[in-house]
């Protein structure tokens, strides 16, 4: 894995898949690393293209890894991006969840390491109630949860590729480009230790954590052992 040479992506941005992170069990040390939410639900790029004299004006397409358009089912969640996405042309990496709608499971706002683990303050100024895995709130009602859109990387931005830009820059361009709503929201990142936060996000009912190395670049349609999921804890003796 660490040796073979890695895809060239397909030339049509259409045909990409997203990155898969690294899930054997051989060990890679990933030097720089960020550590963000493992969300439940359907990754997909979503590729936002933006006509300001036609009707509608934005075009969506949310490809999924089999390659699938899922934007025509989720009409809801397709106006949301063409309004949510300040960009004229966007490739956008990210969950389709349900979890963002749901109270007190995996809806809660990411702490984020001040100076030490046990010194914490929230980056959001939305008042969420962080309760363990399946506590629902006694105020909450019964409405269906709904589907949101949670965004992790960005791809490219009015025409230009960001495939070869290191991952914390294309998140810092990804902060800017996503307006926040109810039912999108750009995925916090923090720096390790990684377990005290698997540990919290677990219990907030996401699947767990994501180790990437900062200065990674992206390959579509490829997997990569700078990338590394977290689902269960260190035990240490």
């Amino acid at each position: 894995m660490a040796d073979r040479e890695l895809l060239p992506p397909p030339d049509d941005p259409l045909d990409w898949a997203p990155m898969r992170a690294y899930d054997g069990r051989r060990a890679f040390s990933i030097k720089d690393a960020l550590v963000e939410p493992l969300w439940s639900g359907t990754r997909v790029l979503a590729h936002v293209t933006v006509t300001p004299e036609a009707e509608p004006a934005a075009e969506i397409r949310m490809i999924e890894p089999l390659g699938a358009d899922v934007a025509p089912e989720l009409p809801q969640l397709t106006r949301v991006l063409g309004e949510g996405v300040l960009a004229l042309d966007a490739i956008v990496d990210g969950i389709i969840t349900r979890q963002l709608s749901l109270d007190g499971v995996g809806a809660a706002a990411i702490p984020e390491v001040k100076s030490r683990p046990t010194e914490m303050f929230v980056r959001s100024n939305l008042d969420f109630d962080v309760q363990p895995r399946g506590v629902i709130e006694d105020r909450a009602t019964d409405a269906e949860p709904v589907d949101g859109f949670v965004a992790v990387d960005l791809l490219r931005i009015d025409g230009t590729s960001l495939l070869d830009v290191p991952l914390l820059e294309r998140k810092r361009l990804l902060e800017s480009v996503i307006a926040p709503g109810p039912l999108l929201r750009v995925s916090e990142h923090v720096r390790p230790p990684a377990d005290p936060w698997v540990a919290t996000w677990k219990s907030m009912g996401l699947a767990g954590g994501i180790l990437k190395a900062a200065n990674s670049r992206y390959h579509p349609s490829d997997e990569t052992v700078e990338w590394r999921l977290v689902k269960r804890l260190n035990r240490r003796r």
